[in-house]
């Protein structure tokens, strides 16, 4: 009873704590899942017994991540313990298994539509989780969310796949443009009213940049990742050493941000001087010129939020 009364009090300063940040960038992996215990019981309802089976598998994973990591007199890492790379923020505890996990067991349709995805079946997939990210619980809705982003991403790399020539060429483009186009929108949508619920929100900011790459958009890709490097703390190691990587290799050929868009702007101008409006160029290039300055203000929000 003493320790389930100071489990109680830990996680009500946790919520208080975690409702008074902000921006959702502010709350750490352990934050959010202590939020999301608190709905479980307040919110979802879930049977009492289901409830501390939960609670446990959480607190026994804790004990198992400060094991792990427990330093030794030196300062050294607990032996046996071999920092890899995504450990830590990786680990089950801190990057959203048991938030995830909680909810397959809780809603047995997520599970079902998780298990689609792993198994290759994208359609099916696609049309579950999509059903589930309508559901009032934001919970649910979310991680449908980030698993409807993830299957359409997933078809359009499989799409990608296909060699235009085996197919109608200029349609089968159109096709995966439009694929990769629908994953942007979901992330958006997550990144703009999701992130409080969701421990890997990085993932929706870095499909808008995988996306943006296959788009053949150089710029608005080094500012995607940009925003990813700024603006999502507890970035797991790989996902970091990723998006730095890919950040250098995009300096070198996208340029200067507002050189660049600088840039498009004067072709425009030359463009409009001639009395070309049509779609193709002008209209597409001013459409790029304001997702990327979209892009910039967003960027310069989050480094505002870090000072």
């Amino acid at each position: 009873m003493r320790r389930s009364s100071l489990l109680s009090a830990m996680l009500g300063l946790l919520l208080a704590a975690g409702l008074s940040a902000q921006n959702p960038a502010d709350l750490s992996p352990r934050d959010k899942t202590e939020v999301f215990i608190q709905h479980l019981v307040k919110v979802a309802k879930i049977d009492p017994a289901r409830y501390r089976a939960m609670v446990l598998e959480y607190e026994l994973s804790g004990v198992l991540w400060e094991l792990s990591h427990a330093a030794d007199e030196d300062g050294k890492s607990a032996a046996g313990h071999e920092e890899e790379p995504g450990c830590c923020t990786a680990s089950g505890f801190l990057a959203g298994d048991f938030i995830e996990s909680a909810l397959q067991e809780i809603y047995p349709d997520f599970a079902r539509a998780r298990g689609l995805r792993d198994e290759g079946k994208l359609d099916e997939a696609r049309d579950a989780a999509r059903a589930l990210s309508t559901k009032s619980d934001p919970y649910l809705a979310a991680y449908a969310s980030l698993l409807l982003a993830e299957t359409e991403h997933a078809r359009a790399l499989a799409a990608g796949a296909v060699p235009s020539d085996a197919v109608n060429g200029g349609a089968h483009r159109d096709g995966i443009r439009e694929l990769h186009d629908a994953v942007m929108a979901i992330c958006e949508r997550i990144g703009q009213k999701d992130r409080l619920y969701l421990v890997q929100d990085h993932r929706a900011c870095e499909l808008i940049a995988l996306s943006f790459e296959k788009l053949g958009k150089p710029l608005h890709e080094l500012l995607q990742y940009s925003i990813l490097l700024t603006d999502y703390n507890d970035l797991p190691p790989l996902v970091a050493g990723r998006a730095k990587a890919r950040l250098a290799a995009l300096e070198e050929t996208a340029g200067k941000p507002l050189g660049t868009v600088a840039g498009w702007m004067n072709k425009i101008e030359k463009l409009l001087a001639k009395e070309l409006t049509g779609k193709d160029p002008t209209q597409a290039q001013e459409t790029e010129v304001a997702s990327a300055l979209d892009k910039l203000i967003e960027l310069q929000e989050a480094r505002e939020r870090k000072t």
